[in-house]
């Protein structure tokens, strides 16, 4: 039976060694969940204080920070890319009402979805992360994506909270746009809690000085990237303002480990590392992924790359291509755009015999087995549906049996599929 290729399936064990991949919610039945979950917060869960985190890019990673400064539980959801209105819906009725507060991560790809989660949650602090152009073939221009994400802030009303990011000027602008108290964080100088001497600490994470109220606070975290500070501001930002110790939550989130396939360090039992960034592969990215890896000291840098998502043109490809022959030292293209990636890269002035093309995952993986040695660090980076995360996986010591090609489950982690370590193909047998 062949898989779904839309929305989360169910993995049925029908009689023993047979396993079956059945639609386990229909989109229909909780799309006409929505209004129930309205009204559900409406009334019987109208006391939980809730969190909106939304934005192009960092969601999830900022709920996860925003859940572990808070002390709540770090959803698995996250893992799941479970931020649609009907997963919102799924999520507001599982909320309890005598809980204190919800986190709730929300996605938009389409112009008039906002609003819908807007009325459903009706959150008392929103955090936005970022304004990028991911699904630009439906808004076209970074003006109508802001305008569009805006209008969870406009509807808050004054007695609520938005934590906007300082650093981006499409975020920014929302200030303007809402009754709400607004909070700015980032690295700007009128940020409220402000950023400062941002450090890499290889294999470690990041370090930071925190200023807030005249206070500076060293923090340190295990996420990866100057791009992955903002969620940790945020998460401070929202602990503050809900009463949690700063200092506490400092702590909280030294503990955090980074959101699988999103800036994840993973080391090889050679002495080498991976650096997997594969689940998100815009054009934006690319560029923050590569600009960290620049950063990384390394005996090599091998960068893997697969396919960008909603490219504009070849031009995308030549553009990425370029920036990592700059300073990469291998480069290993998967799928059919490397013309355009090697053109670029050789335009870095990356020398061609150091570029390889495969055809998948499991190839490039073959090659690195070969060539891999200690203090070489790998990054990898594209669309989920090539599921280049099994290669991180596999030199981490996971047994990786799976060579479905291209992966069959929308979005799902190959940390949490059932059939990473069963010879799968695509077809449920």
């Amino acid at each position: 039976m062949k898989a779904r290729r839309a929305g989360f399936s169910e993995l049925v064990r029908t009689r023993p060694g047979r396993l079956e991949l059945r639609g386990r919610y229909t989109s229909w039945i909780w799309g006409a969940l929505i209004p129930v979950a309205r009204v559900y917060r409406a009334t019987a869960a109208r006391r939980p204080r809730i969190v909106a985190v939304a934005g192009s890019v960092g969601k999830t990673t900022t709920m996860r920070a925003v859940s572990a400064a808070l002390g709540l539980p770090v959803s698995r959801q996250a893992l799941l890319n479970a931020n649609s209105a009907p997963a919102v819906a799924r999520g507001m009725l599982r909320v309890r009402p005598w809980q204190e507060r919800a986190v709730f991560e929300v996605a938009i790809d389409r112009p008039g979805q906002m609003s819908r989660h807007s009325t459903l949650i009706r959150p008392d602090v929103v955090v936005v992360t970022a304004v990028a152009s991911d699904h630009w073939r439906s808004f076209e221009t970074l003006e109508a994506t802001r305008e569009e994400k805006a209008d969870i802030v406009r509807r808050l009303p004054p007695s609520a909270t938005a934590v906007l990011n300082s650093d981006d000027p499409n975020v920014r602008w929302m200030a303007g746009q809402t009754r709400a108290r607004v909070i700015l964080v980032g690295a700007a100088m009128d940020a409220e809690l402000r950023a400062t001497e941002i450090e890499l600490d290889w294999p470690n994470g990041m370090r930071f000085n925190l200023h807030l109220r005249e206070q500076v606070r060293p923090v340190a975290t295990q996420l990866l990237g100057r791009h992955m500070i903002f969620p940790v501001l945020a998460a401070l930002a929202i602990a503050d303002v809900e009463g949690v110790s700063v200092d506490d939550a400092i702590a909280a989130l030294a503990s955090l480990a980074p959101t699988p396939g999103r800036m994840q360090i993973m080391a090889v039992a050679n002495g080498a590392f991976v650096v997997r960034d594969e689940f998100k592969a815009s054009e934006d990215s690319f560029v923050e992924a590569l600009d960290t890896f620049a950063e990384i000291p390394a005996g090599r840098r091998i960068v893997v790359l697969g396919d960008i998502a909603e490219e504009r043109s070849k031009e995308s490809y030549r553009a990425v291509g370029r920036q990592a022959g700059r300073f990469v030292d291998r480069m290993i293209l998967v799928g059919n755009k490397y013309q355009a990636y090697r053109a670029g890269a050789t335009a870095g002035g990356l020398d061609r015999s150091r570029i390889t093309r495969v055809r998948s995952a499991h190839e490039a993986l073959d090659l690195l087995r070969e060539e891999l040695q200690e203090g070489d660090v790998v990054l990898t980076k594209g669309r989920w549906q090539q599921a280049l995360g099994r290669i991180g996986l596999s030199l981490a010591g996971r047994e990786v049996r799976c060579v479905a090609d291209p992966c069959p489950f929308k979005r799902m982690l190959c940390d949490v599929c059932p059939f990473l370590e069963q010879p799968f193909n695509g077809l449920a047998s």
